[in-house]
């Protein structure tokens, strides 16, 4: 059995080094993440997708224990003068030092499946929750806001993305997979977008009455 261990841990290696392609390896997870938001102090429930129970209620900023798990967990967020906001905390791969992924091929072929099974090698990562301003000042304010947080979606979801396309055995997602969450992501942002307000405008101020002489 340690043979067998050892001839995975070192697969694992070789698939981790393709997959990071130069990045520094994650610090080790704690089973917990920090959850934040833009707007001060919003309150957030989490949700267990696979099972329907609450995981967590919170105020931003918080810790919520998020134990390694397959579940993807929803946290819907409200605060005065934002609109309601959910997000998908997704389990990922965990690339720490230590965290050996056992490859599909030959002898890793039954470890691979217990551990994408029960996802004891996937983490949750630290979230921050951006609530759009409800209303927008104006349309411009309203496009600027959703163009620069579907940058940012992107942005957050390359990396990933790139990892998988290196070594998809060793990210357990496949580019598709994560693509996919990606346009998931993208089209929420624009369902948001849709149903966003703009401040009806200041009404003109009332001229002098003229004196009469």
């Amino acid at each position: 059995m340690l043979g067998l261990l050892a001839l995975a841990g070192c697969g694992s290696a070789v698939s981790d080094a393709s997959a990071l392609g130069g990045e520094l390896r994650p610090a080790s997870h704690p089973g917990r993440i920090t959850l934040n938001s833009d707007a001060v102090g919003a309150r957030c429930v989490l949700t267990n997708t696979s099972d329907g129970s609450r995981v967590a209620e919170v105020t931003t900023l918080a810790q919520v224990p998020l134990p390694r798990s397959t579940a993807i967990i929803e946290a819907a967020c409200t605060a005065p003068g934002h609109a309601e906001t959910t997000v998908a905390l997704r389990p990922v791969r965990d690339f720490a030092e230590g965290i050996h992924h056992p490859q599909p091929i030959g002898t890793g072929i039954a470890q691979n499946a217990v551990v994408v099974r029960t996802g004891s090698t996937r983490r949750y990562n630290d979230t921050t929750v951006m609530l759009p301003p409800q209303p927008f000042a104006s349309a411009e304010a309203r496009d600027a806001w959703f163009a620069d947080r579907a940058t940012a979606l992107r942005a957050a979801a390359a990396p990933g993305i790139a990892r998988a396309q290196r070594a998809s055995n060793a990210t357990i997602d496949t580019p598709e997979v994560l693509q996919g969450y990606l346009a998931a992501d993208l089209a929420a942002l624009d369902r948001q977008k849709a149903a966003a307000t703009i401040a009806a405008p200041a009404p003109e101020p009332e001229a002098p009455a003229r004196r009469r002489r």
